[in-house]
């Protein structure tokens, strides 16, 4: 076997390993989930798991990112198109809605973990940075707005985002359906787009 295809082989083995970690995340949670049973789920020996993670937090870690990573780089494509605002603020809203929703088992999981205060020193490293990132490209769109907070866009971005992470937690808490572009569109038009904007063809 050549080095190409075991480089592929290998990729695909990690692959399958976050793919069993989250699976068993999901139904024992981060404290209650073992190693062992990771790799019982994924047909591996529990020494191979070590060969790609230091352990089980590393791993949790890494399987967080890499959702993370995966979301953030279908948004910024969005946000860094050269397009009129409103049409380009409508895309963003459809494509982070459906990224988050697709995640949602991880997200879920995250969010109970860190609510229940179970979570001891597990922290994704890379998700401030993302934030920033993330923030920023938000904040460079919405201060082409006239509107008041257009001179502060990272308050302005965090408003908006605050809105949908609001309506995001609640789907993952049971309390309401999943948000969609179409639910949360009217509200953010009423109260952090202008008006006259929104109505502009």
């Amino acid at each position: 076997m050549n080095r190409r295809s075991k480089k592929a082989l290998r990729a695909e083995l990690r692959r399958e390993i976050l793919a069993a970690a989250l699976s068993v995340f999901s139904e024992k949670g981060f404290h209650g989930a073992r190693m062992v049973d990771i790799a019982r789920r994924a047909g591996v020996a529990v020494g191979t798991l070590y060969q790609f993670f230091s352990g089980k937090a590393d791993l949790y870690q890494t399987l967080l990112e890499e959702v993370a990573r995966r979301i953030h780089g279908r948004v910024l494509a969005v946000l860094r198109k050269e397009a009129p605002v409103l049409p380009l603020l409508r895309e963003f809203l459809t494509v982070k809605l459906a990224a988050l929703e697709e995640n949602q088992d991880i997200l879920g999981l995250h969010l109970r973990e860190v609510w229940e205060a179970r979570f001891q020193g597990v922290r994704a490293r890379v998700l401030p940075e993302l934030y920033e990132e993330y923030l920023s490209a938000l904040g460079e769109v919405l201060s082409r707005l006239p509107h008041p907070l257009s001179s502060r866009p990272r308050l302005y971005a965090a408003l908006v985002d605050g809105v949908i992470a609001t309506a995001v937690v609640e789907a993952l808490e049971g309390r309401s359906p999943f948000p969609t572009a179409k639910d949360l569109w009217p509200l953010l038009t009423r109260a952090l787009i202008p008006e006259e904007e929104a109505h502009a063809p």
